[in-house]
């Protein structure tokens, strides 16, 4: 766990402090980062975590302190900014909830703040109090999408929200999500998790079942509870694992992940036995990232059989195991084959989710080959029509691939147990002639979100 949002600086530590923070790191947090709000506890921040290997600092002037921001103060922040262990601008913002200091005050030290994350190429962490559409508005005029940040416990509509991902900022959760009156439980389901991070804001918005205490780092654990309990199948080591990558991307914490073989989502493992695919397909998340649901699946290597089969730890814990990750697994069907025997003499559920493309990579028909070994087939249609299908998967081995992949799915449900068609809800896609296609084929339909994976 990372808690992105902490004030360890603050008075109402100055008691406990070390055992508070030996109390986070022992209960599972990893990282904290400590963010400052004036001149002062951006020094005592860049101090803490100096102090500490897992702590790392914020150094800026909160909204409510912007009628101190001066020329000479600014330049004692961009001086503390340049510590190795400084990883963004903040916390900066508006607030006309307060307004202790002047919104003329505030929207003047947020745009100056803003300016020197951009010259210093670090990201913002962001305070936004009734003040939503005037701050999205200031992050807009002033490029600030170029720096990039958090909006630090996000109160905001889904509108809000919204405009905030689309300039690529992203938004932290805490303690108030376990709140009766939450204003994003009703729509957290509907936000992108890559772009979610959690903290507490400690020593305030403490959880339920702490609320009204003293908040603190370690109870990052029931944001985290509630999430998973809101995006249920995820579980909590998902939404864990997710959120804590979202963090280092962000904050440039390090500690990146090695590439992984298997990987676990929910209750099921997947294998990433390649990186190969016949396919280009515009949409593919391989395109912008090399993260899926928190896992590495960029391969610095094709994986032989030992590779793979060294990788299945406890897999017979799990509801299925799934061939799926950065690539097409039929361009390594041998490896497939020898996996699935594997898998199945163990008793394991076993599914390959596909291109369909294997009959036209190997020049054969190869469904034939998968029987006794490949439980459920999820084949990717993707669109509804061979131009689509060329245009938005750009496939390499053929013009008339869209015709193969209705062919091989006609194959599988031949002779597999179970075939399952799943095409993208793209504006352009016609989704009842989909449905037609995967009837006249008698298969089954899942009609997959084109920007959500895994």
């Amino acid at each position: 766990m990372i808690d992105t949002h902490a004030h360890l600086d603050f008075r109402q530590f100055d008691k406990d402090r070390l055992q508070v923070i030996e109390h986070a790191l022992s209960g599972g947090v990893e990282q904290i980062v400590n963010v400052g709000c004036d001149l002062e506890s951006s020094r005592n921040s860049v101090r803490l975590a100096e102090e500490h290997e897992q702590i790392y600092a914020v150094v800026g002037f909160h909204p409510h302190d912007s009628k101190d921001l001066t020329d000479q103060s600014l330049k004692h922040i961009a001086e503390l900014a340049g510590h190795k262990k400084v990883v963004a601008i903040g916390e900066i913002g508006l607030d006309f909830y307060r307004n202790l200091s002047t919104r003329e005050d505030q929207i003047r030290a947020f745009e100056k703040q803003i300016a020197l994350a951009k010259e210093i190429k670090l990201p913002l962490v962001v305070h936004v109090r009734d003040a939503w559409d005037e701050a999205l508005d200031v992050l807009k005029r002033t490029g600030a999408a170029s720096a990039g940040g958090v909006l630090h416990s996000f109160s905001g509509n889904i509108e809000q929200a919204r405009e905030a991902l689309k300039m690529g900022f992203l938004l932290g959760i805490n303690g108030t999500l376990t709140y009766p009156d939450s204003r994003v439980a009703p729509f957290v389901k509907d936000l992108p998790l890559e772009m979610l991070v959690v903290e507490t804001d400690c020593p305030y918005l403490a959880p339920v079942p702490h609320r009204r205490e003293r908040n603190q780092p370690a109870y990052v654990e029931f944001v985290l509870n509630k999430l998973s309990q809101l995006l249920s199948p995820l579980t909590f080591q998902d939404l864990e694992r997710i959120t804590s990558v979202n963090a280092r991307r962000l904050f440039k914490l390090g500690q990146a992940s090695n590439p992984q073989i298997a990987y676990a989502i929910r209750d099921s493992l997947y294998l990433n036995i390649t990186n190969l695919c016949s396919n280009a397909c515009t949409f593919c998340v391989r395109n912008s990232t090399d993260f899926v649901k928190g896992h590495n699946l960029r391969l610095d290597h094709e994986p032989s059989y030992q590779e793979v089969i060294d990788s299945l730890k406890n897999s017979d814990t799990y509801r299925e195991v799934v061939f799926c990750g950065y690539g097409e697994p039929t361009m390594r069907l041998d490896l497939l084959k020898s996996v699935a025997r594997y898998l199945k003499e163990r008793g394991a559920t076993v599914r390959l989710n596909t291109n369909g493309q294997g009959n036209l990579i190997h020049k054969r028909n190869i469904v034939p080959d998968l029987v006794g070994l490949i439980d459920v087939v999820s084949i990717s249609l993707n669109v509804d029509n061979s131009e689509k299908y060329d245009r938005f998967c750009r496939p390499r081995f053929a013009r008339d691939a869209f015709a193969q992949v209705i062919a091989f799915a006609r194959e599988c449900k031949k002779l597999l147990p179970r075939t399952i068609l799943t095409v993208l809800d793209m504006p352009e896609v016609d989704l009842k002639e989909c449905e037609k296609i995967a009837k006249d084929l008698g298969a089954e339909l899942r009609i997959r979100h084109y920007d959500s994976v895994g």
